[in-house]
Parts: C-alpha cells; structure tokens; sequence
C-alpha cells in the first residue's frame, strides 16, 4: 500500500492497551472516524465478509450442513464493532440478525446510526472475559481492526472464542506489523493445538487500511 495512514490512524497505534487511553481516543475520534478511515481504502470490511464466505465454501464442501452458517437467522456478533462498518458489509452478504459490542460508548452511538444492529453494547473490554450473557452467544463472531498496533494482545483470541457457539465461527484481522511484532501466528497454533478451535483457513496479504495490507483467519469452535 503507498498511501500514508491519517494522524488518527498514527495516534491510535500509540495507544499502547491502556483502557483509558483507548475509550478517551475513540470518543474524540468516533465523529469522524469514518471519513479518517472507512473512506480511504478501508478494505477490511470487505475482506472480513470474503474470508467469512470463504471458509464456509471450504466447510461445506466436506459437509453441506454448514451452510446454515450463512443464513439470514444466524446469530452474528461483531465484537470491536466501532463505528458499524463491518456490520453493514454482513448486512449486505445477507446477514439479519447482528450484535454488536465495542469498548466505546460513542462508536456504538455511530454504529447504532447505521440501522442493521439488533442489539448495541459498549464497555465490553475484549482483554477480559467475556460477560455471562455474551457466553456462547454467536453462531458467527467478526473480530475487525482490534489486533492492531496498540490495541490488544495476542493471548485475547482465547477469551474472545467464549463467545461463540460450539461448533460456531470467528473470523480475526491481523494487522502485517502487529501480526509481525506479537508473535500472533505463534499464539494462534499454540490455542489451535490445545484444542480451542481449529484453523478453517488463512487469507493472507489482504486489503486493510490504505496503508497496509492484513491477514484475515477463520477459526471454527469445536462441537
């Protein structure tokens, strides 16, 4: 990508985890993230939808049934969901019925705008356990732009999993220079060999931000 990220985009990989430090940035950024981000090569939402749709052709050619994972009744739950982007490209690939939650209440109240939510919650801090009512709760869990510079640690991916049904499946964006200084990949395998889900596949070198490229994985929850 040869474009330069926006100042926001800068700022926000210096956040360094801190949970004051994110829900402060977010609310000043929430009015405009959009124009910052979402209207300058913002190639994530898409790409989360492909690999989405991707994995469940790879499933379903092994077993049919996993089809079901692509109806409109489908519980989705797209966690970190800012300002709503991803959840208007699953409302688009026929997606009804989306959760979203995020650590910013004021993401949430932009996302809320885009009118294809069934339920918005914010202070949801995805380094923690999940809350009881958000256990086993989707039949599909988007996880958009939340492994990032700055944001969350790798090690995340096991308490997100909670939150997705048996047999359900969760779809993660790395970021290429987060995924290159955490050691994500090696997380990943290490949860994969423990039995925590297993890989349906991994898009690599897929449209992000304007200035970097992202790999996209499709984990399933076991039965």
């Amino acid at each position: 990508m040869t474009e330069e990220m926006t100042e926001s985009m800068r700022q926000a990989m210096s956040l360094d985890g801190d949970r004051q430090k994110l829900e402060s940035f977010y609310a000043q950024w929430a009015a405009t993230y959009d124009a910052d981000v979402a209207d300058h090569g913002y190639g994530l939402p898409r790409s989360m939808v492909a690999a989405l749709m991707s994995a469940i052709d790879v499933l379903a050619a092994a077993d049919p049934s996993h089809r079901t994972l692509v109806e409109s009744n489908s519980v989705v739950l797209d966690a970190a969901c800012g300002t709503g982007q991803v959840g208007v490209a699953l409302h688009a690939a026929g997606y009804q019925v989306i959760d979203g939650i995020d650590l910013s209440a004021e993401m949430v109240a932009v996302a809320r705008t885009t009118g294809v939510y069934r339920r918005l919650e914010a202070g949801i801090d995805l380094t923690e356990n999940p809350p009881e009512h958000l256990l086993a709760h989707a039949d599909v869990m988007t996880v958009g732009g939340v492994f990032t510079v700055g944001h969350i640690p790798p090690e995340s991916l096991r308490r997100m999993s909670k939150m997705v049904k048996p047999g359900g499946l969760m779809v993660v964006s790395t970021r290429k220079a987060y995924q290159d200084d955490t050691g994500f990949a090696d997380v990943s395998s290490a949860l994969i060999e423990e039995g925590v889900f297993q890989l349906v596949l991994r898009q690599a070198d897929q449209p992000y931000t304007m200035d970097s490229t992202g790999d996209y994985w499709v984990y399933r929850l076991p039965q």
